[in-house]
């Protein structure tokens, strides 16, 4: 058993396909790239949450600048009509006292409303604002024309003055500006209102993506260590498979080196059989043949008897060297197949059974045709010689041996069957009589090594076929050995 076991060793390595690695093999290549392209996700959404939160605070700062010019627009119309209101105040007072004192207030606050409407002018940039502005300055120009008026008319006299203020034209005057001034201060807190609930609803979004942005990027990176964590926990497992597997390359090349040395031990121990042990079986065999022959008619009867033990024994040893080394050769030896014709190796194996079957008086019966397989000529030669040997030697003494040969094609493979009409096999042996020296009778009744059909077995699987047999005692034995169809093989 040694032999079958180291005979193929370093094929078996050689030919044993190499494993793929699981990280980087078929469609998962691509998933060291996972991890990292989480984290470049997360990187991505960092940014886009930085720049929302950018947008955010740019429109925070709009919306802080819109403010500031509402309120620095609201404080200047608020000052223009201050500037209005001062300067009406000083021309009453004058035209009361007719002292020149009061007329400083007036000619500062004239002095100071068109720049406040400059700046006005200046800060508004609303289209119907830009317009209220433009209606009203003729009538601030309309008024400080009437308190011009009225000042140079006090200059000449009290009366005259007091008839223009009796008019009312500079009270009218006034109430329009003061509507004026009230319908532009409404129309910018709308507008300030509008522009400042639109800048809150776009912080609002803007605050909601930055928020949905960082969570993604939060779990993208989240994912990523998670990812790239398993990927070196997974290069860790791969790299101690790896140093597993050189491990035990490196074991089975021992074991390989240890086998090959068992096997050169072997075939040394074989040509040791082959020629060391045959020497004394021939020197045996001769002299007790010329013992017979020189000292016959000395000898008594059981001296005869003796010699001729002396000779079936070394026949035997003889025969059983032979079966040894064809069954450890068929272990060792490379065996190629090619189609092989069943039709010829049976015709010569019938051949060089013609002795035995001539002095068995045998009858073989061969069922044509018998298709070609994929076999190893010598090999397949062998084992259907052993069958057929067997057909022969294992019938009852008073049964003429009877043997039938036919095959059959199925599935792609070929079944060789050599049935005969012998003594049989109980079904409980049937394994046990293609193992090594198993023998279910005695040498005296049925001669033989007990390798023959161990010999077939070894013979059918180093071949790649199969054998067995199918039997009862006293009813005859149907031997068969299966190999694949040369026709499957060959091109149509």
């Amino acid at each position: 058993m040694i032999l079958s076991t180291g005979s193929h060793p370093s094929r078996t390595a050689a030919e044993t396909p190499p494993t793929r690695d699981p990280v980087t093999s078929g469609p998962s290549r691509i998933r060291p790239f996972l991890g990292s392209g989480a984290l470049a996700l997360a990187g991505a959404l960092l940014v886009a949450s930085a720049i929302t939160l950018n947008v955010f605070l740019l429109s925070l700062s709009e919306a802080r600048g819109l403010v500031l010019r509402a309120s620095s627009i609201l404080q200047g119309v608020a000052e223009l009509h201050v500037d209005v209101r001062a300067a009406e105040t000083g021309q009453r007072g004058y035209i009361l006292t007719g002292e020149r004192r009061y007329l400083a207030p007036y000619e500062q606050a004239t002095g100071q409303v068109w720049d406040s409407f400059r700046r006005l002018e200046n800060d508004v940039q609303d289209p119907g604002q830009v317009s209220r502005l433009r209606q009203l300055r003729p009538l601030i120009q309309a008024k400080l024309d009437e308190l011009a008026r009225t000042v140079e008319l006090r200059h000449r006299s009290l009366e005259e003055a007091l008839a223009l203020v009796r008019t009312d034209a500079g009270q009218r005057l006034m109430e329009e500006i003061d509507a004026a001034i009230v319908a532009f201060e409404h129309a910018e807190r709308d507008i300030m209102v509008s522009r400042t609930r639109r800048l809150e609803r776009q912080a609002t979004w803007t605050s909601r993506v930055a928020a949905l942005t960082g969570v993604l990027a939060l779990v993208s990176t989240i994912l990523g260590v998670i990812w790239i964590g398993r990927q070196r926990a997974n290069a860790r497992l791969l790299e101690a498979e790896r140093g597993f597997r050189r491990s035990l390359e490196r074991q089975v090349e021992e074991r390989t080196a240890q086998l090959t040395q068992v096997n050169r031990e072997l075939d040394a121990f074989a040509y040791t059989i082959s020629h060391d042990l045959r020497a004394p079986l021939r020197a045996m065999h001769g002299y007790a043949d010329a013992l017979v022959e020189d000292y016959g008619s000395v000898l008594p009867e059981e001296g005869h008897r003796f010699a001729t033990r002396i000779v079936a024994a070394a026949g035997r040893m003889e025969g059983l060297i032979q079966d040894i080394l064809t069954y450890s050769r068929l272990a060792r030896e490379e065996v190629s197949v090619r189609p092989v014709s069943l039709e010829t190796t049976i015709e010569r194996v019938i051949a060089d059974a013609e002795l035995q079957i001539r002095e068995t008086k045998a009858a073989v019966e061969v069922k044509h045709p018998l298709p070609d397989v994929m076999a190893h000529p010598p090999t397949l030669a062998q084992a259907a010689a052993n069958l057929l040997s067997n057909a022969i030697k294992f019938v009852p003494p008073d049964r003429t041996p009877r043997i039938c040969i036919r095959a059959e094609a199925r599935d792609g493979r070929v079944r060789l069957w050599i049935e005969d009409n012998g003594i049989g096999i109980d079904p409980a042996h049937q394994e046990r009589v293609f193992q090594p020296f198993q023998r279910l009778h005695g040498v005296e009744s049925y001669p033989g090594t007990g390798i023959g059909l161990a010999i077939v077995r070894r013979s059918l699987e180093r071949m790649g076929g199969r054998s067995g047999v199918i039997s009862r005692p006293g009813e005859g034995s149907r031997f068969w050995i299966e190999l694949r169809s040369a026709r499957k093989e060959r091109p149509e």
